[in-house]
């Protein structure tokens, strides 16, 4: 009896590891230097770790790791379909009573809710800015004005064409992120007036 004590009261006393899945490997550094450090110091018995996965494979190896059952305690949720099909697959916990969801708005939460709103199955941390970089030069050759509207960004883009020294508008493809970020997900939705 005394042994199992023992055995039981050395188990609790062991840290927890809670391991994180993202997409971000490129932030591994700032993620093991500063980040988990100040957290483990802060909550002594929990020991983090942060397995991100390269961005173009993060979708299918977190898929892999969800069927086999060996994806880690927190995920990185992409926005929108890709975790509401994690949801409905039951891959996800309805965390609308999470005393925290009250902390952020709607519109917040919106890209990890089900479609009616009523189950949300992951929490806002961050949001992303996205925007054009443009060239300097070639404004300044021709004569354009930084765009301040839609209307004056179609013009520039159409004058810029219509000189033909530059072109318009480039966006590159090879890791695909950017095609679907840029022009799926942020662009788009505001011509199809949807997600």
């Amino acid at each position: 009896m005394l042994t199992t004590a023992l055995i039981a009261t050395g188990a609790a006393a062991q840290d927890v590891t809670l391991t994180i899945e993202s997409w971000r490997n490129d932030d591994l550094s700032i993620w093991q230097d500063q980040i988990i450090p100040a957290f483990e110091a802060a909550n002594p018995g929990i020991k983090v770790a942060f397995t991100p996965s390269a961005p173009a494979e993060y979708n299918a190896a977190l898929n892999s790791k969800l069927d086999a059952g060996t994806a880690g305690d927190l995920i990185t949720c992409r926005p929108f379909d890709a975790s509401l099909a994690l949801y409905d697959g039951g891959k996800l916990a309805d965390l609308s009573d999470l005393a925290a969801m009250a902390n952020f708005s709607d519109v917040a939460k919106s890209a990890w809710q089900t479609d009616d709103g009523a189950h949300t199955f992951c929490v806002p941390m961050a949001s992303v800015i996205h925007g054009f970089i443009y060239n300097k030069t070639a404004f300044a050759e021709l004569g354009i004005e930084v765009p301040a509207t839609e209307a004056d960004f179609f013009a520039a883009l159409d004058k810029i064409k219509a000189d033909g020294t530059y072109i318009p508008m480039a966006m590159g493809t090879n890791d695909q992120w950017e095609a679907a970020t840029m022009g799926y997900n942020n662009i788009g939705p505001n011509y199809w007036k949807g997600e």
